[in-house]
């Protein structure tokens, strides 16, 4: 089960660095790329933070039986 989601979590995030390469490549003002970058960070990490969360809960509980 780890194996699967690290593979995911590393797929996921590969995923999020290309995109943002292509955002800040897209040509558009410094500005709007770091505004759009901020929030992208955000939004992921709300996203991502309670998965971890519950996965590293999940393998605490397997762990101790």
């Amino acid at each position: 089960m780890k194996l699967l989601f690290w593979s995911l979590l590393i797929g996921a995030l590969g995923l999020i660095v290309l995109a943002h390469v292509a955002l800040w490549r897209a040509g558009m003002p410094v500005p709007f790329a770091l505004a759009f970058t901020a929030i992208n960070v955000i939004g992921w990490s709300l996203a991502l933070g309670p998965f971890i969360f519950w996965a590293r809960k999940l393998w605490a509980k397997d762990r101790n039986g």
